[in-house]
């Protein structure tokens, strides 16, 4: 008799499209998989898109107030203390992703199914954006607030992926790539800790906001579609200060924003 083939359970799809698994890990899943029936490839695309679209539905500014106002109901006295004496936590909204299993995937007997909170503790890599002031830098939240001559600093985490770019569009619709400097080849990610870049920007007049994308991917690829796909989103006032660059499933991204209302900027101590 034909042993069945027990499903891979859906945490664990996740952790393979995530890159989250070793090499013999991975493989085990990937061969499991085919024992189904099932294209490994396809899986974690469909896995990858879903997860753009519901980042695109559920953004960080909505996202993290929620969150916080359950976390409070629960346990008042314990989670408010939480959330003052931890306010960097809230950081990890820069780079949020809301996952959540469509009804049909597989449940599991290995693990429980859960809605996760991607943060800095998995392996997504993380955008920071810092302010030059005269008592040190500060890190930027997203929606912070900033104005005309501000200086700010770029940098990024490292997080399973190898190679990215940093690029900005701002509420005029102008796209500028910050790193690489050149439009050719995405640069390879320093591992082991922040990198800042070697320079900082100074914000113009551009009205409305400025917003920084760290876009990465596990192999090498050219900067110009990336950049192609930026000035579509600029082009789209509407969507410009919220929705993620149209990409496809192999990349990975995270943004930034910073309004420009002329009010001091936000800070994260």
């Amino acid at each position: 008799m034909t042993k069945p083939v027990k499903p891979v359970p859906a945490w664990l799809l996740e952790r393979l499209a995530l890159g989250e698994l070793d090499a013999a890990a991975a493989a085990d899943v990937r061969r499991r998989l085919a024992e189904a029936g099932q294209d490994a490839d396809a899986v974690v695309a469909d896995l990858l898109a879903s997860n753009a679209e519901l980042l695109a539905a559920h953004p960080a500014s909505r996202l993290v107030p929620a969150i916080r106002r359950r976390a409070e109901a629960r346990a008042p006295r314990r989670t408010r203390a939480l959330w003052v004496v931890a306010p960097a936590a809230l950081a990890g909204a820069l780079a949020l992703v809301l996952w959540a299993r469509p009804a049909g995937r597989p449940s599991t007997e290995e693990a429980p199914e859960t809605t996760t909170v991607k943060g800095d503790a998995t392996p997504m890599s993380r955008l920071l954006v810092y302010r030059h002031q005269d008592n040190g830098d500060r890190a930027l939240a997203d929606g912070a607030r900033a104005t005309e001559g501000d200086l700010v600093q770029l940098a990024y985490r490292e997080r399973g992926q190898a190679y990215g770019l940093l690029l900005s569009i701002d509420g005029r619709g102008t796209v500028t790539l910050h790193w690489p400097e050149q439009a050719g080849e995405a640069a390879r990610l320093q591992a082991g800790g922040e990198t800042r870049l070697a320079s900082a920007y100074q914000l113009d007049a551009a009205p409305a906001f400025e917003r920084f994308f760290l876009v990465t991917a596990a192999r090498p690829f050219p900067v110009a579609p990336v950049v192609a796909a930026a000035r579509a989103l600029a082009a789209r006032p509407a969507d410009a200060r919220r929705a993620p660059l149209p990409l496809g499933p192999s990349y990975e991204q995270t943004s930034i924003a910073l309004d420009k209302p002329g009010a001091p900027a936000k800070e994260l101590r």
